[in-house]
Parts: structure tokens; C-alpha cells; sequence
């Protein structure tokens, strides 16, 4: 056992002794059984008012303020009362954070990262620093993604949160106040959540800061949504959502890593290519990054103060080999590449594809493999209201995150909840305490959920509710059309869609964009027989050199409206055409 190792477990004997002379001073076991029996709901400032039941397994939380470096324990400052209460302390606002850090090597690899877990949350109003214990949560996050929670545990965890979210709510926003006045709240199984009344994206324009548990004062961090299909709303995040929505994205980006890089091989380095103004995504892989230990920069090319020629010479310079955007823009990207004398793949490091933002089917995710030579994962699916509900896995398939989300189903026709499997439109609950907890926010996205062998439930995202078209008498999913279009990787870049209607009957005018080499006789006749068969519409299918930019950046706003033209109906002029249109001349304009 080397120094590092004997420290780690040192530092976990001295938390466990010292928690232990916690628990028999203060009893806060009794107060938690206590709270869990009742099922209190109240301000997230401790477990027993969180409602959360303390797992077995959970460390004890410690009395002193540290901060454990890669070397030594240095002590902050000491608190005034135990983690299980609201303190008042007179003394500097730096003291009240607590940090473990358990520092753990990758598997043979020759050097350390650290997995810092959060004990406290500090939130300071009128100078009063507030408590809130998430180790509960962090632990049984852990144990949950080691495969060690049974389902009865799982529903157990989440009935209890769910009690206790829904009364946090109620006491605490504006909105729901009003929304749940005269609901019964005393959920006795999961089931009761069909009687609780929906949350839709309209609401959130609607309430704006009225939606939220406290005041933007109490938050972490300060994001908002796009704006592209709607009024901008605010997404604050207090820590305590902020650092239980990055765990599990700190998880996933440790096995993708693992998987990949080798004790003797290259070190990680990771790209997002996202927009960071008011956005969550940069901030989030930028805390998950140092968690595990790897190098991690924003590189968004669509900004005045970086561009596209110095896109390409970063991820040249400094070998670049691990991306994470959008669908579409990494297309984009490896289509315009050569006009900066970078050539995708050949030029480049880049072994791994994250990709986020939009729907990436399966068709997609199988192109963006062959154009970038990389692997592709879909890896994280979550919006700025509503945090990351789901990740990857090494294996490629998305999970739910269910010690932090309940994930419900709805029939497309009666909007009527499907139970939390099936397919339908995605029905999500935050069950977080925390600044913004969304109740059955309808998200319209289209899914389909599934368990698979282990008993985790998978998602599937097939485009947006909205976005079903309507081919051949039927209604097809983004995943579908995709999914047909998108069948030869090795021959095409990307595609539009025109529908028209001759005679009472729906034809398809596919236009794409061919790869070089590509026979285009043979990509035609492949692509105009693959869309008859599925769909049942005769199909003209034409090359073209250059596509509308929209398809490449329009799907942050809209799949359909980046690639689909239906001629059937009359155009409107709604946000999302305009949104899309000016995404693409922002791009045209920094090409």
C-alpha cells in the first residue's frame, strides 16, 4: 500500500471516529428516522428536513471545515454546530465549505485524480451561513451506480424524496404554491404522482422567478435558457443542485476515460464545443473534468474573440482527443475543415465523441463514427431547466438518473401517464430540494424507456414530439427519418427534407450532401429505395454541394426545422424559424 493509499484510509478511520462521537452527542440518527417516519418536508437545510432516510453505508459527517489536498489535511475553520442544523457563525463565509476528497489512481495508469465529494453546501442569506447535508444523496448515488441498490430501495428513496420535494415546493415557490393549492400531497407510492397536476415550458414563461424555491441571491451558479423557442427563462442552481447534477456527469466521463486511455498511453484532453454564456454545459464538464483528473477547455468556434481558423489550429496544436458538441456542428465542422487546411480525420488526435445539445440517433451517431474515425457516445440528455436526468455508458446506451429524477411516460394521444416505461412523450420530476425543482415538467421530448438487464431503465430519444412528421398516412419520428436517410455512413454528409403533396399523395424530395469518392448514381438509388420501403412515399432524391447551413446549427432549436421543409402546410414565420435562421448567418458570418 503506497503513502497515498495509507492516507485515504487514515482520513476514512478519522471521519468515522469523528462522526461516530457526532452521532451519540447529537443523536442525529434519531432525528433522521424521525423525519423519514413523518415524511417532513420543509427548507433543504438538513436530512431530517430534507425527508431524506440517512443510508447505512453513508459517512458520517465531520465537525471541522477541511479541505484534504493531494498531500496533507489543512483545516479551514471549525464549526459552531453539528451538519444536521442551521448554524448562524460569526466567523468568514471562506470557512463554511467542506470538502473530501478521495484521491484514487486511474487502474495502473501513473497519475491521480481526485473525486471531490461535497459534504456541506454553504448558502448565505442576510450573512447567515446555511447548512445542507447531500452526502445522503452523493452516497447513495454511489451505491446506486455500483449496482448495489435493490429496486425496493430505489422506489423507497424516491417516494420519500418525492414526498419530500413536493413539499419544499409548496413552501416555498410562488408558483407552485398556487399550482398545488387543494392537492392532496400526501403521496403514499409513486402512483400518486398521476394526480398532481403537469408543469409546461409555458408555465415557465409565465412564472419566470416565480417558479423558483428562493431568489436568484440563493444560487450557486446563474443560467438561463436559449431563448430560441421562447422568453429566456432563469435556471439558477443552487450548490446543491449544481453539485448532484455534476456527480453523475463526473461518473460517466470517468468510465468513457478509463475505457479509453491507458496507463502508458496519452492523457485525456476534452473539447467542449459549446456556447458558455449563461449555459450550464461548459461549467458543469469543467467541475466534472477536475473531479477525475483530466484537461478540459471551451472551444466554441461561433465567437468573435476565437473563429474557425483558430478552432482548427487549437485542436491541432494541442492534440485535442476528446470532443464533446452537438450532432450537427460536428458535422459542420468536419465538412469545412479543409478550407483551413485540417483534414477530419487524418490531421487530428480525436478518439472520442461526445456528443449533446440535440437528438443524435443512431444513424447520426453511426455517421459522425465514420466521418471522425472516433467513438461516438450520446452523452448526456438534459435541457437548462431541467438539468441532466440521463448519461452514458461505456456500452453506448443512455440511463436515467434515478436517485435524483422520476421519469414518466406519456401517451401521445390522451396525454395520460404511461407508468415509467414506454413510449411516449418524456414527464420528468427533480426530486433535488433545491432552487428550481421542476414537478411533471413536460419536456416534449419523444422517448422511449425501457429496462434493460441490470434493471437500470434506458432512453431513448427519438427528436421531439413536435417535430413528428407526418409521411405516407403515419406519423415518424426525427430517429426515424434520420435512421432511413443516414443508413450509409461511408457515403453521405448530411441531408434536407422537402414533402409535398401530388395528387392527395405525399412524395419526398431528399437532397444530400455526398462524400468525396461517393458514386453518386449508387447513393441516389439507395437513398430514394430505403425512404419508399419505410415510409411509403415515392422519393426524388438530387446532389447537392452545399447544404443550408441550418442543418448543421439548427437543431439547438428544432430538428425539423433544421432539416425539414413540409411544402403541405402554409410557412409561418414563428421563433424557431427565426431562431434557426439566425444561428446559421452567425455561423456564415465567423466561417
Amino acid at each position: 500500500m503506497n503513502a497515498t493509499q495509507n492516507l485515504d484510509v487514515g482520513i476514512r478511520i478519522l471521519v468515522i471516529l469523528n462522526g461516530a462521537w457526532h452521532l451519540l452527542r447529537h443523536d442525529l440518527g434519531r432525528d433522521l428516522s424521525r423525519s423519514a417516519t413523518r415524511g417532513r418536508a420543509g427548507p433543504a437545510t438538513s436530512p431530517a428536513q430534507i425527508g431524506i432516510p440517512r443510508p447505512a453505508s453513508s459517512l458520517p459527517v465531520v465537525r471541522f471545515c477541511t479541505l484534504l489536498t493531494r498531500t496533507r489535511w489543512t483545516t479551514l475553520a471549525k464549526g459552531r454546530r453539528p451538519a444536521t442544523s442551521v448554524g448562524k457563525c460569526a466567523r468568514s463565509r471562506a470557512m463554511s465549505t467542506l470538502t473530501l476528497d478521495t484521491v484514487s489512481h486511474y487502474r495502473g495508469r501513473g497519475f491521480a485524480h481526485t473525486h471531490d465529494t461535497p459534504l456541506l453546501i454553504r448558502h448565505h442569506s442576510q450573512k447567515e451561513c446555511r447548512y445542507v447535508v447531500i452526502a445522503p444523496w452523493l452516497d447513495f448515488m454511489t451505491r446506486w451506480n455500483e449496482g448495489k441498490v435493490t429496486a425496493a430501495e430505489l422506489t423507497d428513496w424516491q417516494t420519500t424524496a418525492l414526498r419530500a420535494v413536493l413539499g419544499h415546493v409548496h413552501s416555498k415557490s410562488p408558483f407552485y404554491r398556487r399550482r398545488l393549492a387543494g392537492v392532496n400531497l400526501d403521496i403514499k407510492d409513486l402512483a400518486d404522482l398521476a394526480h398532481i397536476p403537469y408543469t409546461t415550458k409555458d408555465d415557465l414563461r409565465d412564472a419566470m422567478h416565480g417558479m423558483l424555491s428562493g431568489t436568484v441571491a440563493d444560487a450557486q451558479f446563474y443560467f438561463e435558457t436559449t431563448g430560441t423557442t421562447g422568453r429566456p427563462t432563469p435556471c439558477p442552481r443552487s450548490a446543491m443542485d449544481f453539485d448532484l447534477n455534476v456527480a453523475p456527469l463526473a461518473h460517466a466521463l470517468d468510465l468513457i476515460v478509463r475505457k479509453h486511455f491507458t496507463d502508458d498511453g496519452e492523457r485525456p484532453i476534452l473539447a467542449v464545443v459549446a456556447p458558455n454564456d449563461v449555459h450550464a454545459a461548459c461549467l458543469s464538464l469543467s467541475f466534472a473534468a477536475k473531479q477525475i483528473g483530466i484537461a478540459k477547455l471551451d472551444l466554441f468556434p461561433i465567437t468573435p474573440t476565437l473563429g474557425f481558423a483558430r478552432f482548427f489550429e487549437v485542436l491541432v496544436e494541442l492534440r485535442i482527443n476528446m470532443i464533446l458538441c452537438s450532432p450537427g456542428l460536428l458535422m459542420a465542422l468536419a465538412e469545412m475543415s479543409s478550407s483551413y487546411g485540417v483534414e477530419v480525420p487524418d490531421d487530428l488526435a480525436v478518439k472520442v465523441l461526445l456528443t449533446t445539445g440535440e437528438m443524435c440517433s443512431d444513424g447520426m451517431g453511426r455517421l459522425l463514427a465514420q466521418t471522425w474515425n472516433a467513438d461516438v457516445y450520446n452523452f448526456m440528455y438534459g435541457s437548462q431547466e431541467a438539468g441532466c436526468p440521463a448519461v452514458t455508458r461505456p456500452d453506448g446506451t443512455v440511463v436515467a438518473i434515478e436517485p435524483t429524477y422520476l421519469l414518466e411516460v406519456l401517451d401521445l394521444e390522451t396525454e395520460t401517464t404511461l407508468g415509467i416505461e414506454g413510449y411516449g412523450e418524456l414527464c420528468l420530476t427533480t426530486l433535488v430540494p433545491g432552487l428550481k425543482p421542476l414537478i411533471r415538467y413536460r419536456t416534449g421530448d419523444l422517448v422511449s424507456i425501457a429496462p434493460d438487464s441490470t434493471g437500470r431503465r434506458t432512453v431513448k430519444v427519438l427528436g421531439r414530439v413536435k417535430d413528428m412528421t407526418d409521411l405516407g398516412g403515419r406519423k415518424r419520428s426525427a430517429a426515424e427519418i434520420d435512421n432511413t436517410i443516414l443508413a450509409d455512413p461511408e457515403l453521405i454528409y448530411g441531408y434536407e427534407l422537402e414533402v409535398h403533396a401530388v395528387g392527395g399523395q405525399d412524395r419526398v424530395h431528399v437532397r444530400v450532401k455526398a462524400k468525396e469518392g461517393a458514386d453518386h448514381d449508387q447513393l441516389k438509388a439507395l437513398v430514394a429505395g430505403r425512404v419508399t420501403a419505410a415510409f411509403g412515399v415515392p422519393a426524388e432524391v438530387t446532389i447537392h454541394p452545399l447544404l443550408d447551413l441550418k442543418s448543421a446549427t439548427g437543431g439547438w432549436v428544432s430538428w425539423k426545422t433544421a432539416r425539414i421543409k413540409d411544402r403541405r402546410a402554409q410557412e409561418t414565420d414563428d421563433i424557431e424559424t427565426r431562431s434557426a435562421a439566425d444561428l446559421a448567418r452567425a455561423v456564415e458570418q465567423a466561417i
